[in-house]
């Protein structure tokens, strides 16, 4: 029987460190419009990653399949990630593991974008905005997505996987995420004025000492080719990192992988890269290269700073595939 308070069964799990800690403050403004466009849902403040997903393994075996992920982009990748490994195994080709969902039911996964760049979201359009705040909330209008899937090498040398439903990088970006994530002072006072001043300030900052990674790179298979990647992007969605977006065309559920590759650049180099992804041209600059794949390689000389969704981890290797049609997600 449906909870009366809950009819529709959506459970929204929020996050209240979203945005330095202004999460909880960010979710106040929009609880009472989300109230009266569902008609009623359940909040609980989102745990520990292994704790979340014995929470949505237990929701699931009582039939609860509707979740949102109400904070940024590390959030949604936090609620995708406890999704992709509940009890039973990665949700393959659109198909939910055996035994877990009451037959005709599908996981669907929803977002409240209370973070600083949101770029789950993007494009972002302002009837999907509640007070300023992205909202992916269409359940009758959920459809499959391919994820990213990372297999990686930890520095110790065991291997893990996470998934990605917008974009994964090495290079610049990831370790300017990094700092962003850590802020020093230069960051919190550029993230006074934007989340731009705070992303620029965040990449400059790491281009003041950053050496390139030296790489193998293979991509679908073939033979790895040496490289020096200043910056490399594998992405489901081109929009990222505030206003910088590629422009190799990728779809939410066409099985491939967008590419993109900056490689032996200066600063300079780097920042005049960084310009033209702001305007969304990047395929065809000098020292760059991009791809539609299914699959990428990356060995490296030394422990490099993986980016998945805005969160960053270490590694010493990745290898970068597509989940196709993995999860489904609102409208």
């Amino acid at each position: 029987m449906a909870d009366p308070a809950n009819p529709r069964g959506i459970r929204i799990f929020v996050n209240p460190g979203a945005t330095y800690g202004t999460g909880r403050e960010r979710w106040s403004r929009v609880e009472g419009e989300l109230r009266r466009r569902l008609g009623g849902f359940e909040v609980e403040e989102i745990g520990a990653p292994g704790e979340l997903r014995d929470r949505l393994a237990e929701l699931v075996r009582r039939g609860d399949y509707k979740f949102v992920a109400a904070g940024g982009d590390g959030t949604v990748n936090l609620l995708l990630n406890a999704i992709m490994t509940l009890p039973g195994g990665e949700l393959r080709e659109g198909k939910p593991a055996e035994g877990e969902l009451p037959e005709g039911d599908r996981i669907i996964l929803g977002a409240v974008g209370l973070g600083s760049s949101n770029d789950f979201h993007k494009p972002i359009v302002e009837s999907a905005t509640i007070e300023g705040m992205p909202v992916k909330v269409d359940f009758a209008g959920a459809r499959d997505r391919d994820v990213i899937r990372i297999e990686y090498e930890e520095p110790e040398g065991s291997t893990a996987t996470r998934y990605s439903l917008i974009n994964a990088s090495v290079g610049v970006t990831a370790e300017a995420n990094a700092r962003f994530n850590e802020p020093s002072w230069l960051i919190r006072a550029a993230r006074a004025v934007s989340v731009d001043a705070a992303i620029s300030a965040a990449v400059l900052t790491t281009l003041a000492t950053w050496p390139d990674v030296t790489c193998g790179l293979a991509i679908d298979g073939e033979e790895p080719a040496m490289t020096s990647v200043t910056n490399l992007g594998v992405f489901k969605n081109p929009h990222f990192g505030g206003a910088l977006c590629y422009d190799t065309p990728v779809a939410p559920d066409d099985g491939a992988l967008g590419v993109g590759l900056c490689e032996g650049m200066s600063a300079f180099e780097t920042v005049a890269a960084l310009s033209a992804l702001r305007k969304g041209r990047f395929s065809g600059r000098p020292k760059t290269r991009t791809w539609r794949a299914r699959s990428l390689s990356v060995q490296a000389d030394r422990v490099f700073a993986l980016e998945t969704d805005g969160e960053v981890l270490r590694a010493r290797g990745a290898r970068f595939s597509v989940a196709p049609r993995s999860v489904r997600c609102c409208g």
